[in-house]
């Protein structure tokens, strides 16, 4: 389903009167005529609430009396864009942002009113691949349906890096249980299973033995499933994410930490926190220059990225995976409040050609994050949690549940039971606080019927 405000209009009040004149968007309004100049932008809009709510602000980038602005969102991303949508040339709700036909209508729509779209914009790594395939549907520059794949589909992005001569884990795109079995028996237990598309390790599975290799596969495949997964080496060394801003294949902006646990733990109900590289100066240096051949050879070179790394034996840097996007979690805010970065709204204006060199201090930021996930018991009503932001001076933000609410399983990394951002005064006291409040943090729940919830 699929529902079109006009600037202006509430419910049932009346709108603008839109006409075309010479090519150009012309709104009539108390008897007057204005035009309207600059590009046709479209955002793609999921954000909103606890999910980055409020955290990027379009209308504080793309001047909206310039441009002439379309936002397809959701019901959450509508009230997200609620204070400025009466700056928009239009929105577009739509029941379900992921439904490529609903999405396909709305640009159409939009192209007919307003002519062809200069840039779409799309924040959330879910939408991507449906943006990509209207950028080439509508031929609108950017990433297309094509390349999207190097930065969405893991399969293409390790041979895309491999064929540069890049170091990645040992990998195949198994057709049956079969070819992973042998795969698995060649390379080495343990080995990990995990989604060509997947994200936050969802989906992902690590099997320490032939028998453990064998019950996830059957899973997999009971679920019809074989297709969508593929059978990776396992690397041992600390995992690190880099987040970072490139434009015009240069780094403008970049930010490397070193996981505590690791996303996959947190898949396992274990805290997931990471840490700023910031005082080992040979190890960030070097995976510096490995985010550097990365994003050339995937020929990222302009926008936002979030990259994920093994450094084997403290001397080889492993490609992971890497997305066209900010990071989750934590991480955007995190880098906000360090760095004064923000990394969505840096990313429009690279897009828009309105970006401006940033200042960032070369040293004197330390800082990390940490989360806590749901109690295992879900769905659970939260009994208790306490509070640990006085008892770790490094500690600068706690977001913690209040007695009563609830915890469906479905909170990602960001209705759970802790959100916490770090600031000290260097690398290691980061780190010492991080595991501190692991040791400290406590929560209280108790079960509850499925049907309750």
């Amino acid at each position: 389903m699929l529902s079109f405000y006009l600037p202006g209009q509430r419910d049932n009040r009346s709108s603008p009167i839109k006409t075309m004149r010479n090519g150009r968007l012309t709104n009539q309004i108390n008897g007057g005529l204005y035009m309207k100049e600059g590009k046709v932008i479209v955002v793609i809009h999921r954000f909103g609430d606890y999910i980055f709510g409020g955290f990027v602000n379009y209308a504080s980038v793309i001047d909206h009396s310039l441009n002439r602005v379309v936002y397809l969102v959701n019901a959450r991303g509508h009230q997200d864009i609620s204070e400025y949508r009466d700056q928009a040339a239009g929105v577009h709700e739509l029941s379900d942002i992921e439904d490529y036909p609903a999405l396909e209508a709305a640009m159409q729509s939009t192209v007919e009113e307003y002519g062809h779209v200069d840039l779409l914009f799309a924040m959330s790594e879910f939408d991507q691949i449906n943006a990509a395939k209207l950028r080439t549907q509508f031929n609108i520059p950017g990433t297309s349906a094509e390349k999207i794949a190097l930065y969405r589909d893991k399969i293409v992005m390790k041979e895309r890096i491999q064929s540069d001569g890049l170091r990645i884990p040992k990998f195949l795109d198994y057709q049956t249980s079969a070819e992973a079995i042998s795969f698995a028996e060649e390379t080495g237990y343990p080995v990990i299973l995990k989604p060509k598309l997947g994200a936050a390790s969802q989906g992902v599975s690590k099997a320490h033995n032939r028998a453990e290799l064998e019950e996830i596969l059957a899973a997999i495949e009971a679920a019809d499933e074989t297709e969508s997964f593929q059978c990776e080496e396992f690397v041992t060394g600390p995992i690190f994410h880099i987040d970072g801003l490139v434009q015009h294949g240069e780094l403008q902006f970049i930010a490397i930490s070193q996981y505590v646990n690791g996303c996959f733990a947190f898949s396992q109900g274990l805290p997931n926190g990471s840490f700023i590289v910031t005082d080992r100066l040979p190890l960030k240096n070097r995976l510096t220059s490995f985010t550097e051949e990365v994003l050339k050879s995937l020929e990222l070179s302009n926008g936002c990225f979030h990259l994920e790394v093994i450094d084997r034996n403290g001397q080889e840097a492993v490609f992971l995976e890497i997305g066209a996007r900010m990071g989750g979690a934590e991480t955007p805010f995190l880098t906000l409040e360090l760095y004064g970065v923000n990394l969505c709204e840096e990313w429009i204006r690279i897009e828009l050609g309105t970006f401006e060199k940033l200042t960032i201090p070369e040293t004197g930021i330390h800082g990390g994050l940490l989360q806590f996930p749901e109690p295992p018991c879900v769905p659970a009503e939260v009994v208790h949690v306490t509070s640990i932001k006085d008892l770790i001076p490094e500690i600068f933000h706690e977001q913690i549940p209040q007695p009563g609410e609830i915890m469906d399983g479905k909170g990602s990394y960001y209705h759970i039971s802790g959100r916490y951002m770090f600031r000290g005064n260097s690398e290691a006291e980061v780190e010492a606080a991080i595991h501190k409040a692991i040791e400290l943090f406590h929560i209280e729940a108790k079960p509850l019927e499925a049907s309750a919830v």
